[in-house]
């Protein structure tokens, strides 16, 4: 007997590879920056369930069941939606729940750790709903924004510490996707690589790696105005001012299609520090 040839064949980001005998048309989307860009493709309605964390686009989603947070989602729900296709990320999923995820349908992991693989992830979503032509205008969008860049822009480089909480105080670390975002419009990081990807660290602490930029987004942890004066004020305090910066967390800690917003808004960003 003749094999049946799959509609769909596509190795993830852990090397696994996935054979669908046809496009998916039930899909429970466990990251929300990958429910955002399946809506930008045009695969929306394909989108069968989604995380209480998936917010983007707002009015697209409401109605959309819901299967629970990134960590601790829900199989039974999952499984009551009937998916053929679910998509987690190996760093917001946890490895014991994905397994679980498996036997109720495939399961494609996501691990960009560079914007070159998030761009990656654009057309692997794009493969994966039959949407190839959209993934690739979205991709060659980000590489004409990169290719873009006014050189200047690029070449000063800036001692930069990014964290993304607090109590305890952590930071980006390398290895990430938002360490490579940045590093891409010179954007250095203080932390090195043996630091692990994301180090547990004081102001003390980062005081001594002389940072000259500071970076509160507003996700995972919401950084607001008052931690912007406490940061500003303490690295002053000490003799060593540094300009602070608060930010749009999707823009730099989702992929996919907000890479693609990420890149234009770290140029704007970039220039404006250059003009001060």
């Amino acid at each position: 007997m003749t094999k049946k040839q799959s509609a769909v064949i596509i190795k993830d980001d852990l090397g696994d590879t996935l054979e669908l005998d046809r496009v998916p048309s039930r899909i429970v989307s466990l990251i929300p920056s990958i429910t955002e860009t399946l809506f930008e493709l045009g695969a929306g309605s394909r989108v069968a369930g989604i995380t209480d964390y998936c917010i983007h686009p707002a009015d697209a989603l409401a109605g959309i069941p819901k299967v629970g947070g990134t960590k601790g989602f829900s199989i039974d729900l999952v499984r009551d939606l009937s998916p053929d296709l679910a998509i987690a990320n190996k760093e917001e999923n946890r490895k014991p729940e994905i397994d679980a995820l498996r036997q109720v349908c495939p399961v494609f992991v996501s691990y960009p750790r560079t914007v070159e693989q998030a761009v990656k992830t654009i057309l692997d979503l794009g493969t994966l709903t039959g949407r190839s032509a959209e993934a690739s205008t979205m991709a060659a969008e980000c590489g004409s924004l990169l290719e873009s860049i006014y050189p200047p822009v690029l070449g000063r480089p800036f001692r930069t510490v990014c964290f993304v909480w607090r109590e305890p105080w952590i930071a980006v670390g390398r290895d990430t996707y938002v360490d490579d975002l940045f590093d891409t419009f010179g954007f250095k990081n203080v932390f090195a690589a043996d630091d692990g990807r994301y180090p547990q660290t004081s102001l003390e602490a980062v005081l001594d790696r002389g940072p000259e930029i500071v970076i509160l987004p507003d996700e995972p942890y919401a950084f607001g105005p008052s931690d912007h004066t406490e940061v500003e004020s303490f690295f002053a305090g000490r003799g060593s001012p540094v300009r602070v910066l608060r930010m749009d967390g999707t823009l730099i800690t989702w992929f996919g299609y907000r890479t693609m917003l990420g890149i234009d808004h770290l140029r704007q960003v970039k220039t404006r520090l250059l003009a001060q």
